[in-house]
């Protein structure tokens, strides 16, 4: 087979687009593709799809109301080239949503590029419709693995750059001098953790003091000089902010290490059991300015360690209780992609979508004295990230071993507090609880096993074993579900505030923060 041209007509004879095959002069083919309607409307025979005319051979086949034509010599393969053509008619519809005119012509290059891997040189090429596609994809394996690389490269780089940021930070506050206000960012690592553990104290050396809302508490006082903070002031109460609640076990477990004489974590003024982060040189600092960034995490793992269905939502929040900080534009950290991000309706969206900066629109101020809320979050893709804690159940017979470890060492490097795992025994008498870590409560057919600190240099990683007395006829069922409850500060959409500038003149506001990822329903079953 020798193919000349392959082209697209419609009725009247106007040419679509041509692509040759062989040399032919562009006048020479207008004439060929613009004869084709009237020879067509001219043959006697009307039952087959190819005409001879001088030495042409014309192989065709309607496009709804267009033809594709091919154009050979008159001694080519009439099977072969028919089945080029119908090749090429199987193609041409996957760039084009219909096949019209206009569509074609703006698809034309994508077209070309097809038909070219059909016919080369005025001859088939052995390939079929799904070959050729993979061909134009032009996916490479070795390309694909050199950006990934690149990739990692770019991250390593990141964080070898936030480490030394962080060693930066903390010698100046080792040695006593102020570093700069607000920056509170650390790297996110492959999960999207945000780099900031606890509240982040911003100075401002011409301010002493301020005062809180409606119930006056002071957040501390700051020299002149050095704006150095009184240590021996008390953590003020929280004012307005969100609630964050505990499960009914977690409650439940609080209550009998109170009546135990065992020792509880600090609970805050809003009722939630937990640590509180300490940052050298800030403790207990509340601003004028106060960022709250909370994430809960639902998760139904499995009994053997792996993960299982995760759900996460975040909130941002905002406290202005200096009026001087109303018109406040908050700079947020990179953020992780896995989520989709919805800010409030009165935020400035067009400015958080390009610059990831947060501002209320029309110039408007933020609420005094009144916590409100943003920005809120949620994952998409559960399938890269994973639970900050994994739990494996080991149950034998009438005992079950629980172990838990940290996901990864960025999780490890924060650290989780306030770790209460719940494991029912739905009334069997208990024979003992062999805890590594920890202390444990039996109360309410309930073994409560409290660690109140995991990080990567203490607790790691734990186990307890629970055993039934041999009367109570346990079976692996009887230890489930296990119930998990903690506090972490850290965020795994990576949301935190990294810098807080006036509106008006772009001059940086300190501002205090808190970020915390809480457990919502986190069980094993």
């Amino acid at each position: 087979m020798t193919v000349i041209a392959v082209g697209v007509v419609n009725k009247q004879g106007h040419i679509v687009f041509s692509r040759n095959f062989n040399e032919i002069s562009r006048i020479r083919i207008e004439g060929l593709l613009s004869a084709f309607p009237r020879l067509m409307e001219s043959s006697p025979n009307k039952q087959v799809t190819y005409i001879d005319a001088g030495t042409v051979r014309y192989v065709y086949q309607p496009l709804e109301e267009l033809f594709l034509v091919l154009i050979t010599t008159r001694n080519s393969n009439i099977v072969e080239d028919l089945a080029a053509l119908h090749l090429m008619a199987r193609l041409i519809p996957e760039y084009v949503q219909c096949v019209s005119e206009s569509a074609l012509q703006e698809k034309v290059f994508k077209i070309f590029f097809a038909l070219d891997e059909v016919i080369v040189g005025g001859r088939r090429e052995n390939a079929t419709a799904e070959q050729i596609q993979t061909y134009l994809k032009m996916d490479s394996h070795e390309e694909m693995m050199v950006r990934e690389e690149k990739r990692m490269r770019m991250e390593r780089a990141k964080k070898e750059a936030s480490k030394k940021a962080r060693r930066e930070l903390r010698d100046k506050r080792q040695r006593g001098i102020n570093p700069y206000s607000g920056i509170g960012s650390d790297d996110h690592g492959s999960y999207g953790f945000s780099g900031v553990g606890a509240p982040v104290v911003s100075m401002d050396l011409g301010t002493t003091g301020h005062h809180f809302g409606s119930e006056g508490v002071a957040a501390g006082g700051f020299s002149s000089g050095g704006g150095a903070i009184d240590a021996s002031k008390k953590r003020p109460a929280r004012v307005g902010g969100l609630s964050l609640g505990k499960t009914k076990k977690a409650d439940i477990a609080e209550r009998v290490l109170k009546e135990a004489g065992l020792p509880l974590a600090e609970t805050s003024a809003g009722g939630a059991s937990h640590t509180e982060p300490s940052v050298p040189g800030s403790e207990g600092a509340v601003e004028g300015l106060h960022i709250t960034v909370v994430e809960r995490i639902s998760a139904k793992l499995g009994r053997g360690g792996e993960g299982g269905a995760t759900e996460v939502v975040g909130e941002l929040s905002v406290l202005v209780s200096d009026p001087k900080f109303a018109h406040a534009r908050l700079v947020l950290s990179t953020m992780s992609g896995d989520f989709s991000f919805r800010a409030h309706a009165k935020v400035l969206k067009e400015l958080f979508a390009e610059s990831r900066v947060l501002a209320m629109r029309d110039d408007k101020p933020f609420p005094l004295k009144q916590s409100v809320s943003i920005l809120r979050w949620s994952l998409t893709n559960a399938s890269y990230v994973r639970p900050p804690i994994i739990l494996s159940c080991w149950p034998e017979g009438d005992s079950i071993t629980v172990e838990y470890e940290l996901a990864n060492d960025e999780v490890a490097a924060r650290g989780i507090d306030d770790i209460r795992i719940a494991i029912p025994v739905y009334g069997a008498p208990v024979s003992f609880v062999r805890p590594s870590v920890g202390y444990h409560v039996v109360h309410d057919s309930v073994v409560f096993w409290h660690i109140p600190k995991v990080d990567s240099h203490s607790n790691l990683t734990g186990t307890c074993e629970v055993g039934l007395t041999s009367a109570s006829a346990a079976t692996a069922e009887t230890f489930f579900p296990v119930d998990i409850s903690f506090n972490a500060h850290i965020s795994l959409g990576g949301v935190s505030v990294v810098e807080a500038t006036q509106a008006e003149n772009g001059m940086p506001i300190r501002f205090s923060q808190e970020v915390q990822l809480l457990a919502k329903e986190y069980t094993v079953s």
